[in-house]
């Protein structure tokens, strides 16, 4: 395998780079997008992420999603809480085999706890990088 493709954002690469309300679901708020160059088939699309967060109130949970153009390709569950673990920077990792061309790969986050509030507080940091056989 060997990497035919990479292409990286990075919001704010430190703690307190912004501050971003996580809405209640089924709302979301995206919060990074990267573009992969997609040359061949077959392929393997590594997309790696890096989200701070802060809970402000209540314990519970939010629900991370990555989309393909606009389409729902992984979700992953997270539990965040306001007392003693207030803070977390959450990595993602996931795979997916996409057809060549451009691909716009987009980051959000929602909460699934109503008593729940917390804020994106960075890093934020999305990559994709293609590899083909």
């Amino acid at each position: 395998m060997s990497v035919v493709s990479y292409n990286a954002t990075s919001v704010t690469p430190i703690t307190d780079g912004v501050q971003i309300p996580v809405p209640q679901t089924p709302q979301g708020v995206g919060l990074a997008t990267v573009i992969a160059a997609v040359p061949s088939i077959p392929n393997t699309v590594q997309l790696m992420a890096s989200v701070g967060i802060r809970g402000d109130a209540g314990v519970g949970s939010v629900l991370f999603r990555l989309f393909r153009d606009g389409h729902e390709i992984y979700y992953s569950r997270q539990g965040i809480e306001s007392g003693y673990e207030q803070f977390a920077v959450v990595t993602l990792q996931a795979f997916d085999n996409a057809t060549p061309g451009h691909h716009a790969y987009t980051l959000s986050i929602e909460k699934l706890t109503a008593g729940l509030t917390a804020t994106v507080i960075g890093p934020i940091n999305l990559s994709a990088a293609v590899y083909t056989v």
